[in-house]
């Protein structure tokens, strides 16, 4: 008997050590929001793991999935931005920091929070990969789809689909894979839009810094989601 209970704190000493030693190196390599966007934050209540930027007056719904080992709040300043053109925007907070480990955050949102107002779900690189795998699976609901800086998991065929699609990158992504890009286009709907900004890059459609092996962009951080802001207005207003 006692040799069990000392195998048996072993192994749960391992597993504490293992734990710590996850989280201690998700912490590490998480990119950080900037002052900007933790200013912004103290305005957002969290309710969970998750966070509601709400209009005076929506206009539609937005769940948007965060990069991988970005933490969420970096994506504040370009999300209020969405949200001061009437967008209402859930923000997930996803485990690990990593949106693959919860795919299935939309639904949950879209059960809690129902709306007769569109529903669009966006992700920026890894969460726009997930996001993809979460409509091949959910196609029913959800209206549209916008790729920031990626592109749909290989599991992910949305080709028949009704779903209206837009995918939006820098021309100074070096994270991004262009040439998945492009070969997984014969995964989403014919009619899907591209639009390449010109001059910028994978990190700054949020505020958390550079991001290694990224190109340097040759605008404005502020700039760039601008424009992102105003392409993905005119996606809205074209499908509603």
């Amino acid at each position: 008997m006692r040799n069990i209970k000392k195998i048996l704190l072993i192994i749960l000493s391992v597993f504490i050590l293992l734990i710590s030693g996850i989280l201690i190196y998700v912490k590490v390599v998480t990119y950080a929001p900037t002052i900007e966007a933790k200013e912004v934050m103290e305005s957002i209540s969290k309710t969970n793991n998750l966070y509601i930027f709400e209009p005076d007056e929506a206009i539609a719904n937005l769940i948007f999935y965060p990069g991988g080992f970005v933490d969420e709040k970096a994506y504040a300043v370009f999300l209020n931005g969405l949200k001061n053109e009437g967008i209402r925007v859930f923000l997930v907070s996803m485990p690990l920091k990593l949106a693959i480990l919860n795919s299935n955050a939309a639904k949950n949102i879209y059960q809690t929070y129902p709306s007769d107002l569109p529903w669009y779900i966006m992700g920026h690189s890894l969460g726009g990969a997930t996001a993809s795998i979460f409509l091949s699976q959910n196609p029913n609901w959800i209206d549209g789809l916008i790729l920031l800086a990626s592109y749909p998991a290989n599991s992910s065929d949305l080709s028949q689909s009704n779903i209206n699609v837009i995918s939006i990158y820098g021309d100074q992504d070096f994270v991004l894979d262009i040439e998945k890009v492009e070969a997984t286009k014969s995964l989403l709907p014919n009619n899907t839009e591209y639009h390449r900004i010109s001059g910028g890059n994978h990190a700054y459609f949020g505020h958390y810094g550079e991001q290694k092996g990224d190109g340097i962009a040759s605008i404005t951080r502020d700039y760039q989601q601008q424009l992102t802001i105003e392409i993905i207005i005119a996606f809205l207003e074209n499908n509603s």
